[in-house]
């Protein structure tokens, strides 16, 4: 009995020791500080431009069209125009990967209250509630548009014109040979100028029926006025599609681009993209097409504030660094056209400061940064 108790001793001492060292290793585990990596962002220029594209085509049948129709065409040669509609630029943050610094704990402050977007931009400190960063949605533009100009789209005479003609074909007889006549039929295709009488004649035919149908010119007329809309609606249409074969064709269509600009700290501008006959919107090293270039003008805002020294005292990573961005006037032109002149907040135009952490150790203090720029947005007491 006296050996049982001792042995249920030892074992009680045994789990006593590894308990107080469990919680030793753990107390000493908090007593090592703590570091957290965050990043200040640089300003990035989403760009998004609505361009229009006008195409013009000659009609088929333009030679002819002062002789059967009695109109000049205005259109006289192919060619297709690009012109910027609209263009708008937001501004963007983007981790600098120049300007990471390290937040390590201080006393009674844990690094692990800061708050980061999910790329490792600093939010804030203390911050209940998180800011939502805003997206970009594109404009979506899409027209299906019907260019060509082909007269077999609506022709309704055949492509083939078929002549009869006699013919001899030399058979023998008893006697003699004798030239017998044979009647054949001969197809052979239309010239363009009958192609154009023709559509000519349909033109004429469609402009007849309308002006009867409005003069209630006919026997039986359409039942109610939705019918009268319906049917005057498509004889104009087809008078347009006749007439584009004479007088040509213009279509204008609507295309969408985006692009992204990071400026560097010294940046004045360069190429933003280019615009081919061809393809419309392309990137800025197609050296085919024309460059539609972007301009940064420094204001130098920040340029006359003064750079605090640093307490050589202080280690930098209880510093917590932050932005003055700078700005800049960005003017787009395309040649001599400005088509975007306006004033952006730039960070990397700016200059960097800090402060000290200690200003996080009073309790329900919380600081909120930009994170588009990496300025203070407030400082703030929470109740």
């Amino acid at each position: 009995m006296l050996r049982l108790v001792v042995k249920i001793l030892l074992v009680a001492v045994c789990c006593m020791q590894f308990t107080a060292v469990t919680a030793q290793k753990r107390k000493s585990d908090l007593d090592v500080p703590s570091t957290v990596v965050y990043a200040l962002p640089k300003t990035i220029l989403n760009v998004d431009v609505v361009v229009e594209k006008k195409i013009r085509k000659v009609g088929p049948f333009a030679g002819f069209s002062e002789k059967y129709i009695g109109i000049s065409p205005k259109i006289t040669a192919d060619e297709v125009k690009w012109n910027i509609q609209s263009l708008t630029i937001t501004e963007k943050g983007e981790v600098d990967p120049q300007h990471f610094y390290k937040l390590t704990s201080v006393e009674n402050y844990e690094p692990n209250l800061i708050q980061l977007t999910p790329e490792g931009l600093i939010q804030g400190f203390n911050m209940k509630a998180v800011d939502v960063a805003n997206e970009i949605t594109p404009q979506s533009l899409q027209e299906d548009v019907d260019f060509e100009i082909e007269y077999g789209q609506f022709s309704i005479d055949p492509n083939l014109l078929t002549k009869k003609d006699t013919v001899f074909k030399v058979v023998e007889t008893d006697t003699a040979f004798i030239k017998v006549p044979e009647l054949k039929e001969l197809a052979f295709a239309k010239s363009i100028e009958d192609k154009a009488k023709e559509a000519a004649h349909q033109l004429f035919k469609l402009r007849k029926r309308r002006f009867k149908i409005l003069t209630a010119n006919y026997e039986v007329l359409p039942p109610d006025g939705k019918a009268y809309e319906v049917i005057v609606r498509e004889l104009d249409k087809l008078e347009k599609e006749y007439l584009s074969l004479f007088l040509g064709k213009e279509v204008r269509v609507l295309e969408t681009g985006h692009f992204t600009y990071k400026p560097k700290a010294t940046d004045k501008g360069g190429v933003l993209f280019r615009i081919s006959p061809e393809k419309g919107l392309v990137e800025s090293d197609d050296l085919k097409a024309v460059p539609v270039r972007i301009e940064l003008n420094n204001l130098g805002v920040t340029s006359e504030l003064p750079v605090l020294p640093v307490d050589p005292t202080v280690v930098p990573d209880r510093l917590i660094y932050y932005r003055i961005p700078g700005q800049a006037d960005v003017v787009i032109s395309k040649g001599k056209q400005v088509v975007y002149h306006k004033r952006h907040l730039i960070s990397q135009f700016g200059k960097i400061f800090s402060l000290p952490s200690q200003v996080l150790m009073h309790e329900g203090y919380s600081l909120e940064f930009y994170p588009e720029t990496g300025a203070i947005k407030r400082i703030s007491k929470q109740n």
